[in-house]
This record gives structure tokens, C-alpha cells and sequence, in this order.
């Protein structure tokens, strides 16, 4: 049943909607993370799953469904990414083929081990596959978009088996016809490589381009009838970006209490809750990861050059289709020049070299500092004219002084969040696609964190930046915000607008998002206002 779907990410809004009723309604969610759900031996969840929210999910669904039909409009739901985590799973039992990277770290990214992984995340998220099936059942349009958790999504075997599961939902729940709902519902699922655009109207995709951990070179895949498995997974290995490789050979070592912290900010708020409440933890993992120095070593090899050849070349083709496909031609190709690809591993140990390198001089400079100024004080009180006693006294004084000046700038420095920063990359991406393709909407996922911005087009007409947070526990700010940790984020458009809410699912209704204007030193960050209603 698997069919290409790259003419989604063209998907023209209607020429002549007038003679079609109503211009269709929009829903983006992004973000699930949906790991193995629960361990059918145990009754437990997989110790790695993030996304525990399957009945709420299913309420929200019928929630859209009833008012779908209310308004008498066509429903278009948008999986924004990162719906699936083939990053942080469990290595399950391997076959007696498996290498010992595979035992440790789980499968790689192969295709055929993708569309396993699938199949092993749906069958332990039933009630989620549930709720998609009874969107499809009843004529909403799903569409599926990758993510940098989820890239493998482009990739036939892995839509086959996400198609498979779902209509065959759809058939049993069916009443009356079974094969005409199925059929109906096959016509309403699409998967798009990268984007889903409505010229005039919006701009969707998962933002993860845009940030430098996260960033593929060559994120456009393609299926290789006949490949050879091993060939595959080494061409995915060969553009694992920095935070996936981070996440699979590392911070999943730290099994359930790892969280999805995609935002420097959040990483540091993350590392300072582990110090503070989990510090044996933290020291177990740091001196038993051994062999994810020869994973490190392993990755700076240059013997995945030619993995990196074979997915550039198949990038580049499918790029140029796209253009070609979608009308958008040389503006897309601007698009996929804006990727965050200047910090691979290697250019970042570079960076990370450079920083050490700046903080150990830094460190060196001010261990001297400190030395003259003791010295100094020994001097001083060496030769003031009191007994012994109290020049001991004294000089254990400066002692004491010193070292609670060093204890406390140690724990500021490690403890002590990022400074804030202005709102980039995003923004800036999201800025530059509303003028180039001249949309009023752009939406992005990845940061876990809900985003409201007001742009301008080079035409002057507003446009407004959304990110849609995510469905799963985050770190909240340091200072005390009006949201609970974990907030059911959506983006809903009608007509021309858009509103960020999130379901509450005690009220069986969503609710506006709360985000309030903060000023920081570049100037307020919604510096245009709310948004048009």
C-alpha cells in the first residue's frame, strides 16, 4: 500500500476553494516521542518511554473529530515530528548476527531495523494507534512529517509498516464497508520528506535544521531497493548529527530519568537537577562509559566519507525534485542552505578544544591572580607588628577567605544556567521563510518549548512564528511560569490565523497557552504585540 508522497510538501491550498466550501482547518501537534510504550512480559513501561499520554491523546483526537463535524470544515491534522523516538530505545535482545555495538546501544539506523522499531513502538502504544486510526476513519487528512528522532520516517519500509498498522485499525473498527473505510482512510495518510506548505497560507516542518546539534547535512533520504543493510546503516551513521549521537551513545546510559532536552537552556537546568539529586547516578555513568570513547573514536573516522557521498547524492536529487515538484525552484534551495550543518562532531571537539583551551588560560591567569593577592596578604601580615598568635590567626583567616572564594566560584560555574539569549536560530529560520516563500504562518517543533513571535514579511504584512512545544515532561524555567510540566501543546489554524492552545484533558477542551512578553537585553521578545485573532 505504500505510494510516494512527496507531492504533500506541494500540497497547493485550493484555487478555487470558494467552489469547495470552506478553506480547510489545520492542527499541528509535534514532539510525542512514543517509545516502546509498555513491556508485555512485565506490564510495565520500557524503561526509556517518554510518552505515557495515550488516553488523553485519543480524547483530543475525538475531541477534533467532533468538532470537525460542528463546523462543518475539512480537518487536516499534521504530525510535525519527532512523533516516534528511534533514538531512545532499549536495546532489545539481538541475534546472534548482532554486533556488540548493536547489544549495547541497540539496532542501527538502518532501514529495515527503522521499520522494526516502528512496528515494536505501535504495537506498545495501541491506544495511540487507536486514536489516529478513528482520525482516518472519519476523514481527516494525517500527514506525517520527520523529525531528527524520527528521520527515518521518509523511508519506505517504515511508512509501509505505519500504514499497515493504522489501516488495519481502521478495517476492524470499520462499520459497514470495511474495505471502502479502508480505502478512504489510505487516501487521507501522507508522509512528506521534509515540509508540508500551503502557499499564502502556512509553512510546517520540525525546526531541527536550524539547530546545530541537531542538524542533518543530507536529511532528504530515500529508500534503496535491494541495498545491502549493513551499506545503509553505515550511510545513517555516517550523518548522525551531534545531539543524536550524544543521546544514542550516551545520555540513554542514564535509563528512565533521562529527558528529552533538546534547548541549551533546558540541558543546563537538567544537569544542574542531576547534580543536586542524583550525583551517584551521574558519577556511575561518567566512569563507566569507556566504550563510548571508542563510539567517539569510532565517528571521527574518515572511513564514513563514503557514506556521507552516497547520502549527499541522494539529497541533492531528491532537493531538486522537490523544487521542481512544489513551484518553490531556487527558494527552497536558499531553504536548505539555512541548515545548522557548521557544527558537525568533528568542527564541535575543535570548539570544545578551543574552549578548553580558553578556560584552562583563563584559569591559569586567575590561579596567578589569586597566588600574588595571597602572597601579598602573607606579606602583609607577616610583617604588621603582633604576636604570633594572632598573625595565625590571621593568616588562617585569609586561608579560610581564599578557599570559600574558590568553592564558591567552582559551584557558580558549574551549577549557574546559560545567559539568556535573544530568540534564535528559529526565529531567524522562521523569519526568512515567511518573506522568501511570503506566508503569514510558520511552525516549527524541536525545542520543547511553546514560542510566540510576531515577523515581518519584506512586504510589511505580519507574519507570526509558532513553535508547538511538546507532549512530555520538560524542565520549567528557573523562575516560577504559569504552566505544569507537562502541557499538551497544539497549533490550531483556521482560515489565514493560527492560536496556540493545549488540551486540558479534565475539561475535555482545549485552552489558550499561556506566554507572556519578557524583556531581556536585546529588547522584548514579542516585540509587535499578540497575535491577530
Amino acid at each position: 500500500m505504500a505510494r510516494p508522497d512527496d507531492e504533500v510538501a506541494a500540497d497547493r491550498p485550493p484555487a478555487a476553494a470558494a467552489d469547495r466550501g470552506p478553506l480547510h482547518d489545520v492542527v499541528v501537534v509535534s514532539d510525542l516521542h512514543l517509545g516502546r510504550g509498555k513491556n508485555p512480559d512485565s506490564g510495565r513501561y520500557f524503561s526509556l518511554e517518554a510518552f505515557f499520554y495515550d488516553e488523553d491523546f485519543r480524547r483530543f483526537c475525538r475531541y477534533l473529530i467532533a468538532d470537525a463535524r460542528v463546523r462543518a470544515v475539512p480537518l487536516r491534522l499534521v504530525f510535525n515530528g519527532d512523533v516516534f523516538d528511534l533514538l531512545r530505545v532499549e536495546p532489545l535482545p539481538a541475534g546472534p548476527d548482532a554486533s556488540a555495538r548493536e547489544r549495547r546501544y541497540g539496532p542501527d539506523g538502518g532501514e529495515t531495523s527503522a521499520a522494526r522499531m516502528v512496528a515494536e513502538i505501535l504495537a506498545g502504544h495501541p491506544v495511540f494507534v487507536d486514536a489516529v486510526a478513528e482520525l482516518l476513519a472519519s476523514g481527516v487528512e494525517v500527514v506525517f512529517l520527520p523529525g531528527n528522532h524520527d528521520i527515518e520516517l521518509q523511508l519506505d519500509d517504515v511508512q509501509v509498516e505505519l500504514r499497515r498498522a493504522l489501516l488495519e485499525r481502521v478495517g476492524d473498527g470499520a462499520q459497514g464497508d470495511a474495505a471502502e473505510a479502508v480505502a478512504r482512510a489510505d487516501a487521507g495518510l501522507r508522509f512528506a520528506p521534509w515540509f508540508h506548505h500551503e502557499p499564502g497560507r502556512l509553512w510546517i516542518e520540525h525546526g531541527c535544521q536550524y539547530d546545530a546539534e541537531s542538524a542533518f547535512r543530507y536529511p532528504l533520504r530515500r529508500s534503496h531497493p535491494g541495498a545491502d543493510p549493513a551499506g545503509a546503516e553505515a550511510e545513517a551513521e555516517a550523518d548522525l548529527p551531534l545531539g543524536n549521537f550524544f543521546q544514542r551513545y550516551l545520555y540513554n546510559s542514564f535509563g528512565h530519568i533521562t529527558f528529552i532536552v533538546p534547548s541549551t537552556r533546558a540541558n543546563f537546568r537538567y544537569l544542574r537537577w542531576m547534580i543536586a539529586h542524583r550525583p551517584a547516578l551521574v558519577a556511575k555513568v561518567l566512569t563507566s562509559q569507556l566504550p563510548f570513547v571508542f563510539q567517539l573514536l569510532r565517528r571521527l573516522r574518515s572511513g564514513l566519507a563514503p557514506g556521507r557521498q552516497a547520502l549527499q547524492a541522494t539529497h541533492e536529487e531528491r532537493l531538486a525534485t522537490l523544487a521542481r515538484e512544489s513551484g518553490l525552484g531556487e527558494r527552497l534551495l536558499a531553504i536548505d542552505a539555512l541548515k545548522g550543518v557548521r557544527h558537525d562532531l568533528v568542527e564541535a571537539l575543535f570548539a570544545l578544544g578551543y574552549q578548553l583551551f580558553k578556560i584552562t588560560s583563563a584559569s591559569l591567569m586567575g590561579a596567578l591572580c589569586v597566588l600574588g593577592l595571597w602572597f601579598a596578604g602573607f606579606q602583609t601580615i607577616n610583617q604588621l607588628r603582633f604576636g604570633t598568635g594572632l598573625k595565625a590567626a590571621l593568616f588562617l583567616m585569609l586561608n579560610f577567605l581564599f578557599i570559600s572564594a574558590a568553592a564558591a566560584g567552582a559551584a557558580y560555574a558549574l551549577l549557574r544556567g546559560p545567559p539568556d539569549t535573544p530568540p534564535t536560530p528559529l526565529f531567524r529560520a522562521a523569519r526568512f521563510i515567511a518573506g522568501l516563500v511570503d506566508v503569514p504562518i510558520v511552525t516549527f517543533g524541536h525545542t520543547h518549548d511553546e514560542a510566540l513571535w510576531r515577523i515581518d514579511r519584506p512586504s510589511g504584512a505580519p507574519a507570526w512564528y509558532y513553535n508547538t512545544g511538546t507532549w512530555i515532561a520538560v524542565f520549567t524555567h528557573d523562575d516560577l511560569m504559569p504552566r505544569e510540566q507537562v502541557q499538551f501543546t497544539y497549533l490550531r489554524v483556521r482560515g489565514l490565523s493560527a492560536e496556540l492552545l493545549q488540551w486540558s484533558p479534565g475539561r475535555g477542551e482545549p485552552l489558550p497557552v499561556i506566554l507572556l512578553d519578557e524583556e531581556t537585553r536585546w529588547g522584548p521578545v514579542h516585540p509587535k504585540g499578540a497575535p491577530a485573532p
